[in-house]
């Protein structure tokens, strides 16, 4: 069983569909984190809420990789006071606590290699009382006033742009140990 999960990361973003929506008239050829209509794409509601600009190409590659699926984000956002009010998240689904691992130990080495400015941690959580399923969040572990928006941003930034190659070779790592 955690083979079979770490086999289904390991041949993720093999479709020939785009990420976004199958439908997306620029097709596969054209999908990536960088596509200005992926905010919209990506959005339930795109008319009313489509999803920042900063936090966007981060929802996209945790999309990418098939097996978890966001259902909200904050890019983050400061007070009036221009101080941290609210920290970047984005949260997921995932139903195989092996892959939430993978995941998570990517994100641990992009902090171990200095790619993230403050380390950040993968957390369960729930997203309202009627929903029972579990919610996974991705969210800086900061203490208040122990980092700036635009550092935490820049943090974003990062995540998306490694995070396929981190999560696939922390699921190779996994699945030398098992073979």
């Amino acid at each position: 069983m955690a083979r079979d999960a770490l086999d289904e990361i390991m041949t993720s973003d093999e479709a020939e569909t785009p990420v976004c929506t199958p439908t997306c008239p620029k097709g596969r050829h054209h999908c990536s984190r960088h596509c200005g209509d992926m905010r919209y794409r990506l959005s339930d509601d795109p008319a009313n809420f489509p999803l920042e600009n900063r936090i966007a190409p981060l929802v996209y590659e945790i999309k990418r990789l098939e097996t978890f699926t966001p259902c909200w984000s904050c890019e983050g956002h400061n007070g009036p006071d221009g101080t941290l009010w609210k920290v970047p998240r984005v949260w997921f689904y995932c139903d195989s606590t092996v892959q939430l691992r993978v995941f998570a130990d990517a994100i641990t080495e992009l902090y171990l290699a200095k790619k993230l400015n403050v380390p950040w941690r993968v957390v369960l959580t729930f997203s309202e009382t009627s929903n029972i399923d579990t919610t996974v969040s991705l969210e800086p572990s900061i203490e208040q006033g122990n980092a700036t928006l635009a550092v935490l941003q820049r943090d974003i930034d990062s995540i998306a742009e490694n995070l396929r190659s981190r999560v696939l070779s922390e699921a190779h790592k996994l699945i030398q140990q098992i073979d």
